[in-house]
């Protein structure tokens, strides 16, 4: 087994009986799931959710701030569509759903390496033994504020020894780290199995990111975080109950609701 065996419609029929899931939409190739997610939003028809956008290949997948998400045979590449107000949570509990996804994506790789260096960086990655295990994108459509677009890709049985030479010393799969293949499908699963589960401690107000500070890639570190216009840089202290962000200044505490981390040291 290669790992590279494609996911079947019928594979990801199986996750609606076994997850939240209430539909899936397959694409062998396309340009980024979340492009195709927010097209089926836009066109006004209407979606059962939470709803799957599955990709074995993406062309043109998308990053915070710009970037380029690089995939190749043996990732997971997918969006989630979720309807907020459904899952009974609320716009103000939103900004929560990318820290949510990472912590989903942690717990998901812990099962299958306990005693892994796992690290979640705010608000959007999560890392491997120091480097970049997985991405999301999570991304609000203009003409339903009420629904999320959740992107995920993370890197499972691909190889980094072929990626571009940018990538090769900056990402890692969980074969890399494993030494063997690992069912996509079944990781699939386990995530939205925790996503699950995290999304209904968040509607009934519990605590729901009492794991981060123990995995949090940036305390303690100089950052320097790029919101608009506007750059701050400060140690960071952590996140608040909220999930933003403390950024302690030379003019004090700031307190960060969304941006992209530019730099770390």
């Amino acid at each position: 087994m290669s790992g590279h065996e494609p996911l079947s419609s019928d594979d990801l029929a199986e996750l609606v009986r076994e997850t939240f899931l209430r539909d899936v939409l397959r694409f062998d190739e396309t340009d980024s799931t979340n492009t195709q997610a927010l097209a089926l939003i836009a066109a006004g028809e209407t979606l059962e959710t939470p709803h799957l956008i599955y990709a074995e290949s993406q062309t043109g997948g998308r990053g915070r701030g710009g970037n380029v998400w690089w995939s190749q045979p043996g990732s997971l590449t997918f969006s989630v569509i979720v309807n907020a107000a459904e899952l009974g949570i609320s716009p103000e509990q939103q900004p929560q759903l990318s820290l949510l996804t990472g912590i989903s994506l942690l717990r998901t790789g812990q099962a299958i390496l306990p005693r892994a260096d796992f690290a979640v960086k705010w608000p959007n990655d999560v890392y491997l033994s120091g480097r970049k295990l997985a991405g999301i994108l999570t991304e609000v459509p203009p003409q339903s504020f009420q629904h999320a677009v959740i992107g995920v890709g993370l890197n499972v049985n691909n190889e980094f020894h072929s990626a571009p030479a940018e990538l090769q010393h900056t990402g890692i799969s969980l074969a890399d780290l494993s030494g063997r293949p690992h069912s996509r499908r079944e990781i699939l699963k386990q995530f939205l199995q925790h996503l699950d589960a995290l999304f209904q401690s968040l509607s009934r107000g519990e605590p729901v990111l009492e794991e981060w500070p123990e995995h949090c890639l940036l305390t303690g570190k100089t950052v320097t975080i790029q919101a608009g216009p506007n750059e701050v840089r400060g140690v960071c202290r952590g996140i608040d109950e909220s999930g933003a962000l403390l950024v302690e200044t030379r003019d004090g505490l700031e307190t960060m609701l969304g941006g992209v981390v530019a730099r770390w040291e």
